[in-house]
């Protein structure tokens, strides 16, 4: 009788009421860092946008080589894994009266090379308006390497008939060329 006497003793213990915690111990010790992450994606550093106006007018004649639009040039350091979207617009205006016309083409220099980015512009009269204006605008996107590179807006005349052109200005607004570089970053 003794034996069932503890077994029931035991098991009145264990349904009794829940006791109350005990003040809360000190913190344990700082546990060692754990391994360095990843690193994460390449930030925008080296991204960048550059716009000048032209600063004068050039006139393109027949004779004219290649030339630079006063003011459209820039020099940009491009980053790695990055690429140049350039942009140009402005103006020409046949110098001529009557019938006269005024043909330019316009191009984007790298380095001093001539790309592909080009355009042709003609701008005639006609028999009752003279000095007509004709704009050009166009843009194109270049994988560069990696470091300085200079962009600028040349222009030249391919026709021995036709008559000077007034090409950009300093102030006039319906003519003044503008030259945008965006780098961007891969």
């Amino acid at each position: 009788m003794r034996i069932a006497r503890v077994v029931i003793i035991g098991l009145v213990a264990a349904c009794g009421p829940a006791g109350t915690d005990g003040p809360q111990g000190d913190p344990g010790p700082v546990g060692t860092p754990g391994a360095q992450g990843s690193a994460g994606p390449a930030g925008t550093t080296g991204q960048d946008i550059a716009e000048v106006v032209s600063t004068g007018q050039i006139q393109v004649t027949a004779v004219t080589n290649y030339s630079l639009v006063p003011g459209l040039t820039i020099t940009t350091t491009v980053p790695a894994n990055a690429k140049v979207h350039v942009d140009t617009n402005g103006g020409i205006q046949c110098t001529g009266t009557g019938a006269a016309y005024s043909v330019v083409d316009v191009a984007i220099f790298i380095d001093n090379a001539i790309t592909g980015a080009q355009r042709r512009v003609v701008a005639a009269n006609t028999t009752g308006v003279a000095q007509m204006l004709q704009t050009w605008s166009f843009g194109r996107t270049f994988p560069l390497s990696a470091g300085s590179h200079t962009i600028e807006v040349r222009v030249t005349s391919v026709d021995p008939n036709a008559a000077t052109a007034n090409v950009s200005s300093a102030m006039a607004s319906q003519l003044q060329g503008v030259l945008t570089v965006t780098t961007l970053k891969l």
